[in-house]
């Protein structure tokens, strides 16, 4: 007798996949274009002769107790990305203050083949695509650069990884983005069968310590109400990573997870279940970004600082191999300027000076009691989505069939699904054993605003309106505070999910029969999104209301900085606050 309800096991089987190359076929294609393929060296090991690969420099540093400090990187142009990286090595030489590893950051348009980019809207970073922009990365200064976001998982992935490798990336990533969507591509099994190339490619450099990396918040793990669900989330990717394809795996993480014990708690959990003596699992855990003020940006030191201090002092206590990778105190604001980087990175660095004086004092019992917990529930929700795919008629050695249900599946439903004390019943209230941050604080700016539209009479004012609400890019948890807001005053809403393209939106609002439109942006693409929206309500000569909300900036024309431009989005007729109660009565006058 199974263990799924049948509601479950019906949704599961729902997602199966009719048809699809045989998945380790096409893994044996990348493997085998793997071993023909040269592994580069990165600018800090071409630069020196102790260490053989980037690895090997991590698993130093480990042993001696020392810490992995990574920079994120994504400027507006190549150009200034290049020089930023001569600059910053520059810093680190006149500070004495060594940088390991620079993550690039570059246009979501990586992501995407040749003929897709023109018609997909612009990002707030660069672009890179050929030889020659790899090499000038990896050759600008001695600090290996390692090329992750729009690699391994997304349209264009399988020949990113291989440019990556050629050209010394000591990790690939995104594991995790293979559920993102990209504007205008939907051959998710071409995209499936090419990400699992790419880590057929990743595994025949294993002798060279080619990692796959995943950064666990911007996938399955951000939607979790339970940190202990991140956990077992990761033992799925490393279970299709490593048991299936053969490639070395490791994690960044934390930029959703603010309490310090939870986001250490996490890291050694991780360590426990999946790092080996040959392959520690941890990259970084990045700064969060949930507690920091968008005003008296300066007050940010004071708990960007404390939070690195204290996971130095669990690396030196465990050598686990983790690395930080802080986060600028602007990171609420826009993306940050290299000397706003050089200066959270030299905070971090001298709270490092100091950790060894704290060391003594530090009682590191209660997080053991966190990590055995995460651990042990981790494990269990692991194991029992793969019993439940199993059920449902999923083929769990099949790579490409994984990742084919797993992109159609809500990461949500996964989590209730599949936690320990939801499992195999008809509930979805989850009980966590350690709740993560942005999900409390999520329902708690829902019930302020609820509270003060409640205290100005506002129920029930947007009575027979519906409202389509959707979101531009990853993110959720925005989408998830405004449809429940919506939702108390009245509408009846359609949630279109993330990743969601201009003309799906509109589409999916005729299909309905409204004309409200609501759309969350967070990576910069809100003014060309927004033009998008006006231009296809144009041209089907429609009237529509649109409002977005999230972080609405952009890089404009002579600008290497982002812009905030609600002002900009008013002036097409786009309705631009992240003030709710601003958009209810609005929308409640229509």
């Amino acid at each position: 007798m199974g263990k799924l309800n049948q509601v479950s096991l019906d949704y599961l089987k729902s997602l199966k996949p009719q048809a699809h190359p045989d998945g380790m076929e096409m893994w044996r294609e990348g493997y085998e274009k793997g071993k023909t393929i040269p592994f580069g060296k990165g600018g800090f090991i071409r630069s020196q002769s102790k260490y053989k690969n980037h690895a090997e420099m991590k698993r130093d540093l480990m042993k001696q107790g020392k810490i992995y400090w990574n920079i994120l990187l994504g400027l507006a142009t190549l150009e200034e990305q290049v020089e930023a990286e001569k600059k910053l090595y520059e810093f680190s030489q006149r500070s004495g203050l060594q940088i390991h590893s620079i993550q690039s950051i570059p246009s979501g348009l990586v992501a995407l083949p040749p003929e897709w980019r023109e018609k997909a809207p612009a990002t707030t970073s660069y672009e890179m695509y050929t030889d020659e922009d790899y090499e000038l990365q990896q050759a600008a200064c001695p600090i290996d650069v390692s090329f992750n976001d729009y690699h391994l998982s997304t349209p264009n992935g399988y020949a990113n990884t291989i440019l990556a490798i050629e050209h010394g990336s000591p990790t690939i990533g995104e594991f995790c983005q293979f559920n993102w969507g990209f504007f205008g591509y939907n051959d998710n099994v071409e995209r499936m069968c090419n990400m699992v190339r790419a880590l057929g490619v990743c595994a025949a450099k294993s002798d060279d310590y080619v990692e796959v990396k995943t950064y666990l918040d911007d996938g399955y793990a951000g939607y979790f109400l339970d940190c202990a669900s991140y956990v077992g989330y990761a033992m799925l990717e490393h279970y299709i990573c490593t048991k299936l394809c053969g490639a070395r795996y490791t994690i960044g993480f934390g930029g959703l997870l603010s309490e310090n014990d939870t986001r250490c708690a996490v890291a050694m959990a991780l360590d426990k279940v999946l790092s080996t003596e040959d392959q520690p699992v941890l990259r970084y855990l990045n700064g969060s970004t949930n507690l920091q003020w968008d005003h008296d940006i300066h007050g940010n030191y004071g708990v960007s600082v404390p939070e690195m201090l204290f996971e130095i002092l669990v690396e030196k206590k465990y050598h686990m191999g983790l690395g930080i990778n802080p986060v600028s105190i602007t990171e609420k604001l826009r993306v940050p300027t290299l000397q706003e980087l050089e200066d959270i990175f030299a905070a971090g660095k001298r709270a490092e000076e100091k950790a060894d004086e704290w060391l003594p004092y530090f009682n590191f019992e209660p997080l053991e009691k966190m990590r055995d917990v995460m651990a042990e529930e981790g494990a269990k929700l692991f194991y029992n989505s793969l019993e439940g795919f199993k059920e449902a008629g999923i083929d769990i050695e099949d790579p490409v069939e994984m990742l084919l249900v797993l992109m159609e599946m809500n990461p949500i439903r996964y989590e209730q699904m599949f936690h320990s004390t939801t499992f195999g019943t008809a509930s979805t209230d989850i009980q966590p054993f350690y709740t993560t941050i942005l999900g409390r604080q999520t329902m708690e700016m829902k019930q302020e605003i609820l509270d003060d539209l409640d205290a100005k009479n506002m129920r029930g004012s947007l009575d027979g309106k519906t409202v389509v609400v959707g979101s531009g890019d990853a993110h959720t948890y925005g989408l998830v505070l405004v449809e429940g807001i919506l939702q108390e005053m009245g509408a009846e809403t359609v949630n279109a999910g993330v990743d969601m393209d201009a003309v799906d939106m509109l589409d999916l609002a005729d299909e309905v029969g409204t004309k409200f439109i609501g759309v969350s942006c967070h990576n910069g693409q809100a003014l060309d999104y927004g033009r998008q929206l006006v231009q296809l309500a144009k041209e089907r000569g429609k009237e529509y209301w649109f409002f977005m909300g999230g972080k609405l900036n952009a890089i404009l024309p002579g600008h290497s900085e982002p812009t905030e431009i609600a002002d900009l989005l008013e002036e097409i007729g786009i309705h631009a606050s992240n003030d709710m109660r601003i958009t209810v009565d609005q929308i409640s006058k229509l």
